[in-house]
C-alpha cells in the first residue's frame, strides 16, 4: 500500500501483517511520514485476525498474539494492508475465540506433531472462552470414534430392550434404537450382506423389497460415509428451515461446496441416546471464502412429541473479515421464541 492509499484510510480500519507472527485488526490513527524514508503508520489494536505460527521443539510453543486490544503500535507501511471486512469489527476477544478454532481445525489432524498442537490450543481455547470450549472441542471429536476405526463400517449386534430393537455397537457398547432410525443398514445373511432398511415389527427390508424376520444377536453393520457430519445436518433440518439456511447462505456468498468442516453434536444426541425427549445444543460449521474464514453456529433445541416435534434453528454467522448475521427458524409447534 503508497503513502497516499493509506491516507484515505486514517481513522479506518486495517490489517497489520506480521507474517508468521500473526496478523491483526487495527484503527489506522495517523501515517507518519520523512524525508526520504518509507511512510510508517500508527495503528490501535482492536481484535486479532489470524495466531502466530506455533512451533514444536522441546514441547509445544503456541504463538500467542503480539499485541493486546487497545495497544497502539508504530508499523512499515509494508505491514498494512486494507480491511475488507464490515466496519463494525469483531471484538478482541472474538477475533481470538476464531483465530483459535481456524488453528484448531487445521490441527485436527492423527499426525503426533498435529495432536501435539491441538492439545496445546484446546487448552488455550478453554483460557480464552472456558464457557464455550467444551461445546467447541466436543464437535471437533463427535465423529472421531468412527473415523478411527480400521474399516469402513460400524458393527452392531441386535438387542431386545422391553420388545423394542435395539443397535449395539461392538466396540464402545454406543446404543442405536432401530426404530425411526433413517440409515441404510447391512444386514448379515447366510448369502452374505443385505442391504436395506428397517421397516417395523423386527422386520428388515431389502433394497429389493424382501423381508427379513429379526432376532436377538443379528449383525448389521453401517457404512461410516453416511456419518458424515454436514450431510447429516442438512438432512436433520426441517425442508423450511433447510430452504432459509440455504438461502442465508446464498445472502452471504456461500455454497455448501466451501465448507471446509461441520462439528454436528445433535447427531450424537439423537443417534445415541434412547430416552432422550430433548435435545438443546450447538454446531459449529465453517467456511472458507479466498482469504476469508466464516464459522456458523448453529444453535438448536429439538423436543420429540406424540405428534409433530418441537423444533427451533437460529444461525449466526461470523466472519473473519468482522461480518455477523443472524436468521432464526422455529416450526408452529415453537413458542416463545
Amino acid at each position: 500500500m503508497d503513502r497516499k492509499q493509506a491516507e484515505t484510510l486514517v481513522g479506518k480500519l486495517v490489517i497489520i501483517n506480521e507474517n508468521e507472527q500473526g496478523q491483526y485488526i487495527g484503527k489506522l490513527q495517523e501515517v507518519i511520514t520523512a524525508p526520504r524514508k518509507p511512510w510508517r503508520g500508527l495503528v490501535k489494536i482492536v481484535s486479532v485476525e489470524a495466531l502466530p505460527k506455533p512451533t514444536i521443539q522441546n514441547g509445544v510453543e503456541l504463538g500467542l498474539p503480539l499485541y493486546t486490544e487497545g495497544e497502539t503500535i508504530e508499523v512499515s507501511g509494508t505491514k498494512i494492508v486494507t480491511f475488507e471486512g464490515d466496519s463494525a469489527a469483531i471484538t478482541y476477544k472474538e477475533g481470538l475465540e476464531l483465530a483459535i478454532i481456524k488453528q484448531l481445525n487445521y490441527h485436527n489432524d492423527k499426525s503426533k506433531e498435529h495432536s501435539t498442537i491441538f492439545e496445546a490450543l484446546s487448552g488455550y481455547l478453554h483460557e480464552v472462552e472456558p464457557t464455550k470450549a467444551p461445546t467447541i472441542l466436543q464437535g471437533l471429536s463427535l465423529i472421531e470414534t468412527a473415523d478411527s476405526e480400521q474399516t469402513d463400517y460400524l458393527y452392531y449386534t441386535l438387542e431386545n430392550r422391553n420388545n423394542s430393537p435395539i443397535l449395539v455397537e461392538e466396540i464402545h457398547r454406543k446404543e442405536v434404537p432401530l426404530n425411526g432410525c433413517p440409515f441404510e443398514f447391512e444386514l448379515k445373511t447366510s448369502r452374505g450382506w443385505v442391504k436395506g432398511s428397517y421397516y417395523s415389527n423386527w422386520v428388515f427390508e431389502a433394497l429389493s423389497g424382501r423381508k427379513y424376520k429379526l432376532k436377538e444377536d443379528k449383525v448389521l453393520r453401517l457404512n461410516k460415509q453416511h456419518l458424515e457430519p454436514y450431510e447429516l445436518f442438512l438432512n436433520e433440518l426441517d425442508k423450511p428451515a433447510l430452504q432459509s439456511f440455504e438461502h442465508f447462505l446464498k445472502t452471504n456468498h456461500l455454497t455448501h461446496q466451501q465448507m471446509i468442516n461441520c462439528h454436528n453434536s445433535l447427531v450424537g444426541q439423537l443417534l445415541f441416546t434412547s430416552e432422550q425427549k430433548e435435545f438443546i445444543g450447538t454446531n459449529f460449521i465453517t467456511y472458507k471464502d479466498h482469504n476469508d474464514m466464516i464459522i456458523i453456529q448453529h444453535h438448536y433445541e429439538r423436543k420429540l412429541n406424540e405428534g409433530l416435534d418441537t423444533v427451533y434453528d437460529r444461525f449466526e454467522l461470523t466472519s473473519s473479515r468482522g461480518i455477523r448475521s443472524i436468521v432464526t427458524y422455529t416450526n408452529s409447534f415453537t413458542s416463545g421464541k
